[in-house]
């Protein structure tokens, strides 16, 4: 053999590289690798080796080749994530989130949060749907019975009624509190105008706890007869007397009253504050605040004729505090002449209404008819005593009615009272109270502002001395 067979061949230009020399290249284009780090022991050597080793790191041979496709692998990386859109309104998933509520509130397998009840050994299912449908329908109740006027007749036998007070109509309103009963108390006007009138008695809390007369206002200047209209002072309203006295000129009444007070009077309606006489063709009707009953009238004028007198001297004087107390006792001894004057004006034929805002007491009541009628010391117990305050109760049960009312001298408190106690027509003595269910709501319940299955009312009383033929058939 030749000597040429035992040289090594000699590489041509195209000739292939061999194995060694092409890892040799790429060993020495690629980065350096970091230095190993540390591994820690025990756990956390095992979450480096799920991490894998040195020899694990993909190495880049040179530059990135385009895809096929002509973009770069980085670009089909991108691609491939998408981005997150908004959701859309009517997705479905948020359909499936509305469906999982209705489910949830309608579920009734064993596994679900609202299982089946039972009642009166009856299996009610979709209880949660049907209580909430229960809470809207009491919602429409509330809102609708607040606004709805409901007119109630209620005829007053009075024996040996004068002859012009027969078929005598009285409307009652009570509690208003500042409330609208459409624009410019436009329903309110139209219930009142279409039952008819001959007397509208505002027994208290017209303008209510806020001091906002313009509702009251409103009333009284779409009424077409505002000078039948009387009214006394609740316990929720302002005064009836002001703060200070304004000035030292003019009436007694607009230098004491109340604003509220006062404008009701320009709008030509009458301010009760002593018993006042109202003449009905040859009868006379009388309206009374039902305090006067039972004070001896000669007492109560000789008391504010003597604090006048002191006070009027004072003035002369100098002293100033008598300055500031002297218009209001003026007024005071005013309203005591007045009293006086009723007492011996007042006869046995004539008809007493007494006006009181909160019912009074029945021990009250009927004190009034033990007093001496002959000695001209009291007024005699009256026919009638118009009232309200309660508002029905507010809250009514069916078929079962109010079930608490503000007075705590009744028994169990007020609550669970009996019905005659809180509305309609009853009997004390000789006297009979008629206590209306009024227009609004009271403040002495502050926790029920609303009423519930009870509707404002308007009370119309009608005087009458005939007897209902079921009396004259038992008797």
């Amino acid at each position: 053999m030749q000597d040429s067979d035992k040289k090594p061949k000699r590489k041509g230009k195209h000739a292939a590289a061999s194995p060694e020399a092409d890892f040799e290249r790429v060993e020495a284009q690629a980065p350096i690798p970091d230095p190993e780090p540390n591994v820690p022991d025990d756990a956390e050597a095992d979450e480096y080796d799920l991490l894998g080793g040195e020899g694990d790191v993909p190495i880049h041979l040179g530059k990135k080749k385009k895809s096929a496709s002509g973009g770069s692998p980085r670009g089909e990386r991108k691609s491939k994530r998408k981005k997150k859109r908004p959701e859309k309104l009517f997705s479905e998933k948020r359909l499936r989130r509305r469906r999982s509520l209705f489910e949830i509130m309608s579920a009734t397998d064993e596994d679900s949060f609202f299982k089946p009840i039972r009642l009166f050994g009856h299996e009610i299912r979709f209880w949660p749907l049907f209580l909430l449908a229960l809470v809207v329908m009491l919602v429409g109740v509330v809102i609708i019975s607040n606004g709805n006027l409901k007119t109630v007749e209620q005829p007053v036998i009075v024996v040996g009624l004068p002859e012009d007070l027969e078929d005598y109509q009285i409307l009652v309103l009570s509690d208003l509190n500042g409330r609208r009963f459409g624009d410019q108390q436009s329903a309110l006007v139209r219930e009142i105008e279409n039952v008819g009138y001959d007397m509208i008695l505002c027994v208290g809390d017209m303008v209510g706890k806020d001091g906002d007369p313009k509702p009251f206002y409103e009333l009284l200047d779409n009424l077409k007869r505002p000078g039948r209209v009387y009214f006394i002072c609740g316990d929720s309203d302002p005064g009836p007397f002001a703060e200070t006295v304004r000035g030292t000129q003019g009436p007694l009444q607009e230098l004491v009253l109340e604003d509220w007070i006062l404008g009701a009077i320009e709008r030509g309606a009458h301010y009760i504050d002593a018993p006042t006489a109202v003449e009905v063709g040859e009868a006379k009707l009388w309206l009374s605040p039902t305090i006067f009953l039972n004070l001896d009238v000669s007492a109560y004028r000789e008391e504010w004729q003597d604090q006048m007198e002191q006070e009027e001297d004072g003035v002369v004087t100098g002293l100033r505090s008598n300055y500031a107390t002297l218009p209001f006792t003026s007024y005071r001894n005013d309203q005591a002449q007045r009293f006086y004057s009723a007492v011996r004006d007042i006869s046995a034929t004539d008809l007493l209404i007494g006006l009181s805002h909160v019912v009074p007491e029945d021990d009250f009541i009927i004190s009034a008819a033990s007093h001496d009628q002959q000695s001209d010391s009291y007024l005699f117990e009256p026919e009638l005593i118009v009232s309200g305050h309660y508002c029905g109760g507010m809250w009514k049960l069916p078929f079962l009615g109010a079930f608490y009312v503000p007075n705590k001298l009744l028994p169990r408190g007020g609550w669970f009272p009996d019905q005659e106690d809180v509305s309609g027509l009853s009997s004390i003595g000789e006297s009979q109270v008629f206590i209306t269910n009024g227009l609004s709501s009271t403040s002495s319940i502050p926790l029920l502002p609303f009423r519930v299955f009870n509707d404002p009312e308007i009370a119309v009383l009608k005087l009458t001395a005939k007897l209902p033929d079921n009396m004259l058939e038992e008797n």
